[in-house]
């Protein structure tokens, strides 16, 4: 609930009470008072009520006001009603809502008038009585000070809230700082190490293809394999260089690989030495970019198994099923790898990670030895119409 609700509904309230204490006040001792409760002083009373629907937004306006027909109220020497709480209530938003000094200067003038004006009111008014003065006083104080410490501990609370922010804030920089420093040292890694070895090992080959020119046609075709590979694996390794030592917000993605370039990878594979068959089946339509290259990456996961412990002579079948609602991808050989391939050996995590690319498409994949001999991957990924 807003506060301006809140406010509103104590206005009522009190205004309300006002009206009823007035009836019983004068029911009681008509005679103490100059005058009986008419219209005006019904008008009165809704003057020290209603304005404190607006007393947080305008504490000290609307104390002013409702001052203002307390003063009236108590010189017209109408019957003294519940509707003086609403005095109570003004002087306890100027402590509230203003900042320390403003709220002790205004509020510590209100205190001394309103304390003065009653002690007046006792030496002409017979209706006031010498305990009003000591009631007064406290009436309006307390208030006072109990708004000061409202506002006390809401700015603590703020500066509590401001501080964890802060803290928040800073701990988020020291991460993201702490991310851009591994991503560094990744990178020199991979540039310092990995890629100077790569480096050596295709400038190898090429020496080794100039040196064995007249050599066995196996022999020079397995060494371009070499030699293409190292080059192709270099430019990866440069681009993942790039983007780890680019800000995550700055990178532009090259294009990633999807069915389209199955071909290519087939040849790849073939030049590597292993027979592959690729088949397609249905009416093939345009993937999801997500989905698009994690079939890519599916069979060449696949295949890359299948050359590594697949043995000698292996072959393999690529199959793509295109079916109304997803995408089977089917990667079967006759190798003898296949225990090998599904522990994944070597410190690999092939299939671990098609197993995590398949499941984050909702999908179902399945791996393992073929009742005949070799080795089977089986994926089913959902494609929505």
């Amino acid at each position: 609930m807003s506060p301006l609700v809140v406010d509103s509904l104590f206005a009522v309230a009190v205004f309300v009470l006002g009206l009823t204490s007035q009836v019983e006040i004068s029911d009681m001792a008509p005679e103490m008072f100059a005058r009986e409760p008419d219209v005006w002083a019904k008008l009165l009373i809704a003057a020290q009520a209603l304005p404190l629907a607006l007393r947080r937004r305008y504490p000290r306006s609307i104390t002013l006001v409702v001052l203002s027909a307390f003063v009236i109220d108590r010189a017209l020497d109408y019957p003294s009603t519940l509707a003086t709480a609403g005095l109570i209530l003004a002087i306890h938003a100027v402590g509230s809502e203003l900042d320390r000094d403003v709220s002790l200067r205004f509020g510590g003038v209100m205190v001394a008038f309103v304390t003065v004006y009653t002690f007046l009111g006792y030496l002409t008014v017979a209706s006031v009585g010498i305990e009003d003065i000591g009631f007064t006083f406290l009436s309006t104080v307390i208030p006072l000070a109990l708004g000061r410490e409202v506002y006390q501990r809401r700015q603590t609370l703020e500066m509590l809230e401001e501080r964890a922010e802060r803290a928040e804030r800073e701990r988020t920089e020291e991460a993201a700082r702490a991310v851009a420093e591994e991503r560094a040292r990744i990178a020199r890694e991979l540039h310092d190490v990995v890629a100077h070895q790569m480096t050596v090992m295709t400038l190898q080959a090429e020496g080794a293809r100039r040196i064995a020119k007249d050599s066995d046609a196996r022999v020079l075709e397995a060494l371009d394999t070499i030699r293409g590979a190292g080059h192709e694996a270099l430019l990866e390794m440069r681009r993942m260089v790039g983007l780890l030592r680019t800000e995550p917000d700055d990178v532009e993605l090259a294009p990633q690989p999807g069915v389209d370039r199955l071909d290519e990878l087939v040849g790849q594979m073939e030049e590597a030495g292993l027979s592959v068959e690729l088949r397609r089946e249905g009416t093939p339509r345009p993937l999801a970019p997500g989905v698009d290259v994690n079939v890519y990456r599916i069979v060449q996961e696949s295949l890359t198994n299948v050359l590594r412990h697949g043995g000698p002579g292996a072959t393999a079948a690529v199959t793509l099923r295109y079916i109304p609602d997803s995408i089977e991808v089917d990667v079967a050989d006759d190798g003898r790898g296949a225990a090998s391939s599904l522990n994944d050996d070597g410190g690999g995590h092939g299939i671990v990670g098609m197993r995590e690319r398949v499941a984050l498409l909702d999908g179902q994949l399945r791996a393992g030895p073929r009742p005949g001999g070799g080795f089977e991957v089986h994926a089913v990924i959902p494609v929505p119409a």
